[in-house]
């Protein structure tokens, strides 16, 4: 989906565009793709929010310090789904991923999180 914001300011016009990023750049596989990097935004957020450098990321994930940082740069291809949702787990933070095709049928991901220490 293509919006058009505000107007063009001398000859750059702005275009926002929602959806999946991964299939308007034509990523193979990126349905997987846009999955993954919704778990991945809820793994970046808990070790941002919890101040865990590398080093303690990779304890908590049980990683090695040069993985947790392919994995911060969002290098998707080294990780599978299950994978992710294995150090999810380890982080102790529970999540309901929820998919839905759009009227466009485009993939519609989203990902609800909840600690597990709170419940």
């Amino acid at each position: 989906m293509k919006k058009t914001t505000g107007p063009s300011k001398g000859n750059v016009k702005v275009t926002r565009r929602t959806g999946n990023i991964f299939a308007q750049l034509g990523r193979p596989g990126a349905d997987d793709l846009l999955r993954k990097a919704r778990v991945l935004n809820v793994i970046h957020d808990v070790i941002e929010e919890r101040h865990l450098d590398q080093a303690a990321a990779a304890k908590a994930l049980k990683l090695d310090q040069a993985d947790v940082s392919r994995l911060l740069h969002g290098k998707l291809s080294r990780f599978s789904l299950e994978r992710l949702l294995t150090f999810v787990d380890r982080l102790g933070v529970a999540i309901e991923l929820d998919q839905e095709r759009d009227t466009k049928g485009g993939l519609v991901v989203q990902v609800a999180r909840r600690d597990l220490a709170s419940v």
